[in-house]
């Protein structure tokens, strides 16, 4: 759900329960609620109903009950530290620096390549290995392609079940679209079998990988290894679709701009003698480069408020009291484009992150509304892992081919890609600067 601009209402009701709210504090309020809020509960939403009939185990996005889902969360920190980021930067580098060649391998003088697909298929591969010590098959990503491709075509008819499962004589309807597309529902419960998990822990040994930092915690926070399945299941597959999602983005911005693309060159080609130079700790100090990821997520977050529906207790939302049991949602992608809170609101500007003093344009921006991996106890658990991933890549592809948009006249973003529950429809294409 994209709010459009012509709506002048920082609320607006979407659906006959549900309200969807498109500022600073409601996304605070919903999601990060003070003592006097009360708990803004995800029982109830479309999302817990599907989740229990797609998940065969707990995980941290299906989990409602709040101290289950602290005790999942303190048990998966261990993975995302920054001395796990550091631990496992080989395997990251690995796959990128695959991806980098390969991409060579496809540029010919006359050669479009889809810099989508590229990108997809080495974060399946960082994602993979990471979560199952082992690169996952790409037949796999395929059906995992297709299950998003359902979802988001299917988005208007959940709804309708999500309206309908509100009526109790029609609560049985919520498992129709499971019943309609199994094959496609069924793909978290056989996105690896036990005994294929129990052969990948065997192989460990000495790695440091997402698995074995988990599997370190499993004793003392009881995990079964059902739920270590379901939830390394869940990063692969959520880590893969927003990573990928936003490493195409990037790509598109900074190319349809070209020069954006030309200044992370100057800057990368500045900073290093060899591509090989590139690490994770010194992409930070790239300043361009990390602004024009950090705008890339503020004009095209991975994933939208659509997708985290919460049950309101009864609570004051920015003034306006809803009462319990009315399904509420923070628009972040609206939030993220308000001209109330960002000067050039809808304009790709990076410049907004490094120049921003007194007297500058962007002066006034209220970068606290930048929130594209959510707020408070459900905040995204992997986003350093996946902005290593992303800085890298970019970095090293900036540093080694000069590019240019293959498809800047018939593709735009905002017009052509679709954004349901999670973004579809989206291609990137490339070919040699001339």
């Amino acid at each position: 759900m994209i709010l459009s601009e012509s709506t002048q209402s920082p609320v607006v009701r979407i659906g006959p329960n549900e309200l969807s709210f498109a500022t600073e504090e409601a996304l605070k309020t919903i999601h990060n609620p003070g003592p006097d809020s009360g708990h803004f509960t995800k029982q109830g939403t479309i999302e817990s109903l599907l989740a229990k009939l797609i998940w065969a185990a707990p995980n941290l996005l299906t989990t409602t009950d709040r101290t289950a889902h602290k005790r999942l969360r303190t048990a998966l920190q261990p993975a995302f530290t920054a001395k796990a980021l550091m631990e496992q930067e080989d395997i990251v580098q690995h796959h990128v620096n695959r991806a980098v060649e390969s991409l060579g391998a496809e540029l010919t003088d006359q050669s479009t390549v889809s810099i989508s697909d590229h990108v997809g298929k080495m974060i399946w591969s960082i994602v993979g290995d990471l979560s199952f010590g082992e690169p996952l098959l790409h037949d796999q990503m395929s059906t995992y392609e297709k299950m998003k491709y359902t979802y988001g075509k299917g988005a208007p008819l959940l709804e309708l079940f999500q309206f309908l499962t509100e009526i109790p004589i029609f609560g049985g309807l919520a498992k129709l679209p499971v019943m309609t597309v199994p094959h496609v529902f069924r793909v978290p419960k056989n996105f690896l079998l036990m005994n294929q998990l129990r052969g990948c822990i065997e192989r460990q040994g000495g790695r440091k990988d997402f698995l074995t930092a988990i599997l370190s915690a499993k004793e003392s926070a009881g995990l079964t290894q059902a739920e270590i399945l379901s939830n390394s299941a869940l990063f692969a597959m959520v880590g893969y679709d927003t990573s990928a999602t936003t490493l195409s983005a990037v790509f598109y911005h900074v190319l349809r701009e070209p020069d954006h693309y030309r200044r992370i060159q100057e800057e990368v080609r500045g900073a290093y003698s060899s591509v090989s130079e590139i690490t994770a700790q010194s992409v930070l100090r790239l300043s361009y480069l990390n602004a024009c990821v950090q705008e890339t997520l503020r004009l095209t977050p991975p994933i939208n408020g659509r997708g985290s529906h919460r049950i309101s207790p009864g609570a004051t939302i920015d003034g306006l009291y809803v009462p319990k049991g009315v399904n509420v949602s923070a628009d972040i992608w609206t939030i993220q484009r308000r001209p109330e809170y960002w000067a050039l609101a809808d304009k790709f500007r990076p410049d907004r992150w490094t120049d921003n003093g007194p007297g500058t344009v962007f002066e006034h921006d209220v970068r606290t509304s930048y929130r594209p991996f959510l707020v408070g106890p459900r905040v995204c658990i992997g986003r350093e892992m996946a902005l290593q991933s992303i800085r890298l890549t970019v970095a090293k592809i900036a540093f080694v081919y000069d590019l240019e948009m293959a498809n800047r006249d018939t593709f735009v973003w905002e017009r052509d890609a679709g954004n349901d529950y999670v973004w579809h429809d989206y291609n990137v294409l490339v070919k040699k600067a001339a």
